[in-house]
């Protein structure tokens, strides 16, 4: 059969199967190693936070981990990077690859609360050491280790604190094989939430810019996890000392666990736990002004809510220290699963309870649009004429009538204002039973910094769906103090605040109760947003726009038939703070927001945590950067008992034409092999499978329409 790509499933994602299979030779090793090795290139970032001038040392270990030779060295630039050719000296063993500072070299501060006080000779305009600012770390020195390499090979060797972990989890093994450099590598790498800890390579987490126009979000989370050392790094000597911080977090690992969360331990001063370092990362990314969207964060949340006896286990990839060609063919193997086994059996649960989600999202958006919404907007109205116009308990009194004499009006209940709480019990409108409690400023304050509005409870109950918020606050962010003052509210002579922002936080339940659902579906989590660049209407001064700078909504969507999946969206706008709608603004919301030319920037993430009756759980993460008004590119990561898919892909929509879409496609599984497929419109592709740089495998579409994949040692497979 060719290669296809199947788009759409539960939540638009790509899925690449190779469907059928065939065989020609049988399956061999990799050829005979050629007794020299040579043209061997490494290179990659070197990065705790990003290091300029660098000394970057290569050599060659024996199976004690004793320096054979040195077989190259360079420096790194001044974004961190580094490229080395690997001399003659070499004869195929471990390599080890590291990096010292001396009295020139230089590091990015990583940290937000800033990396202690300054003992170099770098001007600055005070005495410490901030955020995004270059100092001269002193003592420092991290490492990698590669398993091995043979010739031609071209090797990501970034190095960080977490390879610098890896390398001593596997010198501790006592004999240092490739396969134990394999399996330390992969089994930090499973630590990290599937971050490859040698492939990936680190962003500038203090750069902005570059973390806005990244295409792959976990750079980003693998510069928060790598900034999160330095934070938790000892500053008493006057910069963080960072080579201790390494021998604690090696020391916190020993013998491959770790603890998940050791707060308030006797144990918590003197070792690293998981949770340390997310909440570390998380500052670290929080100071960028941006959320995780990478799927990293959240695997490594759920390690440390799932550990047993709160210990973190991560175990190597079953095929982390197979050979080369053995990996690509278990790759190939592996793809042809998620196109067959995996997604088939996925499809029949995976589509029944899509169908009952889209169901009730389609409800959702009738209830809220034609029922609740209308019902919610009313009672905030209710509520600010309870304020600034009347003093009046009965809801369906004459005072709290709005819009239009045919519009839905309260029909009964009763609304109190008493020390800055409103409540209004047993609202009915429209069908709609309103309950709510409502902490609004006290009358007479002085409030500085914010007004917020925090909802103590509400419930909207209908036949057709039911609303609840838990809790919630809604703030408005003020430029200046402002006087509150309800009687001048009344009178009309308040002054508005001078609002610069706001944000939204609100923890609620939905659940959807038609009669067309099988099985009722409930959404339960939270929503949070911050909100920046106001824009006001000329002539009634009313805000009528707020740019969202960051949106999660996190929570989990289940029926009463057992099926359920854990969600998390997260978006990030780069361009919040600068962005205006495109159209003619008015307080009746009717503009154009965006075109070709003014577009919201967005990296964006969506997460998902299957648990579907029956099945094993699998998790899936979809991250994507904005390019243009109608352009994006995305990664989806897979991960499904113990195996990883990472479909990379940049796509062109041609159904407007022809009903097809080109473009190009990378997946990488969790060992680094890769399949390219280059220039692909997925019905007749070509392409190539790579492992360090080499083809191990062609892929060639045949004249009957079956895709052969020919492996570099003369075997070949027809899918």
């Amino acid at each position: 059969m060719s290669l296809k790509t199947i788009f759409g499933g539960l939540t638009g994602i790509a899925i690449v199967t190779l469907v059928g299979c065939g065989a020609g030779e049988e399956e061999g090793s990799d050829p005979s190693p050629s007794p020299s090795v040579d043209n061997v290139t490494l290179g990659g970032t070197a990065a705790k936070g990003i290091i300029n001038g660098g000394n970057v040392v290569a050599e060659e270990l024996d199976t004690s981990g004793a320096i054979i030779a040195q077989i190259g060295n360079t420096t790194t630039a001044a974004d961190g990077s580094y490229t080395l050719t690997v001399d003659n000296n070499y004869a195929g063993g471990p390599i080890q690859v590291t990096i010292n500072a001396d009295a020139d070299t230089e590091m990015k501060c990583d940290v937000p609360l800033g990396c202690g006080v300054r003992t170099d000779d770098i001007g600055d305009t005070d005495n410490n050491i901030d955020f995004s600012e270059w100092y001269k770390p002193g003592n420092l020195t991290m490492v990698a280790l590669v398993a091995e390499a043979a010739s031609g090979d071209t090797i990501d060797v970034n190095i960080t604190p977490y390879t610098n972990l890896a390398a001593n989890r596997a010198m501790a093994a006592g004999s240092l094989t490739a396969v134990e450099i394999y399996n330390a590598n992969s089994e930090v790498s499973n630590l990290l939430g599937g971050i490859d800890i040698l492939n990936t390579q680190p962003l500038d987490i203090t750069d902005t810019t570059a973390i806005s126009e990244n295409d792959d979000s976990t750079t980003v989370a693998y510069a928060a996890f790598s900034a999160a050392i330095a934070a938790l790094a000892n500053t008493s000597g006057g910069n963080p000392d960072i080579n201790a911080a390494l021998e604690i977090l090696s020391n916190s690992f020993n013998g491959g666990t770790i603890i998940g969360d050791d707060a308030g331990t006797a144990m918590d001063d003197s070792t690293i736990s998981l949770q340390e370092i997310v909440d570390a990362a998380t500052n670290a990314l929080a100071e960028t002004g941006n959320a995780d969207t990478s799927g990293a964060f959240s695997a490594l949340q759920a390690s440390i809510d799932d550990a047993s006896g709160n210990s973190v286990d991560p175990q190597p990839s079953e095929t982390a220290g197979d050979t080369a060609l053995a990996k690509v063919k278990t790759f190939v193997s592996d793809v042809r699963t998620w196109g067959t086994v995996v997604e088939q059996e996925l499809r029949f649960n995976g589509e029944a309870f899509s169908k009952q989600v889209d169901l009730a999202s389609t409800a959702a958006d009738a209830s809220m649009e034609l029922v609740i919404g209308p019902a919610f907007e009313h009672t905030i109205n209710a509520i600010f004429k309870r304020l600034t116009a009347t003093d009046a308990t009965d809801l369906s009194a004459d005072d709290y009538k709005m819009g239009m004499a045919e519009d839905p009006q309260f029909e009964s209940g009763t609304i109190t204002y008493v020390d800055g709480v409103v409540t209004i019990t047993n609202g009915v409108i429209d069908g709609v039973t309103v309950n709510m409690s409502v902490q609004l400023p006290v009358d007479g304050s002085t409030v500085d910094a914010a007004l917020t509005a925090s909802i103590n409870s509400a419930t909207f109950m209908s036949t057709l769906s039911e609303l609840t918020i838990n809790s919630g606050t809604v703030t408005a962010t003020l430029a200046t103090p402002y006087p509150v003052d309800y009687s001048e509210m009344k009178m009309g002579t308040a002054a508005d605040p001078d609002i610069s922002g706001g944000s939204v936080d609100l923890e609620v339940e939905l659940t959807q109760k038609g009669d067309s659902l099988a099985s009722p579906v409930t959404f339960e989590g939270s929503l949070a947003t911050t909100l920046v660049n106001p824009i006001k209407d000329d002539t009634t001064g009313e805000i009528i726009w707020l740019t969202p700078s960051t949106l999660t909504l996190d929570g989990n969507v289940s029926d009463t038939m057992n099926n359920s999946f854990d969600a998390s969206f997260t978006a990030n706008i780069s361009n919040a703070e600068s962005f205006e709608p495109v159209g003619e603004l008015n307080s009746g919301y009717d503009f154009v927001l965006e075109d070709e030319n003014n577009w919201l920037a967005a990296t964006i993430g969506l997460d998902f945590r299957l648990k579907l009756a029956g099945l094993p759980e699998a998790s899936i993460n979809i991250s994507g950067n904005r390019t243009a008004f109608e352009e994006r590119t995305a990664i989806i990561t897979i991960r499904y008992d113990g195996r990883q898919i990472i479909i990379d892909g940049t796509f062109i929509d041609n159904s407007s034409e022809d009903n097809s879409s080109t473009g190009s496609v990378a997946i990488t599984n969790q060992d680094g092999v890769t399949m390219y497929i280059v220039g692909a419109d997925f019905d007749a592709s070509s392409g190539e499978i790579e492992y360090n740089g080499r083809v191990y495998g062609n892929i060639t579409e045949l004249n009957n329409g079956m895709t052969k994949i020919t492996y570099s040692d003369g075997t070949f497979e027809t899918l």
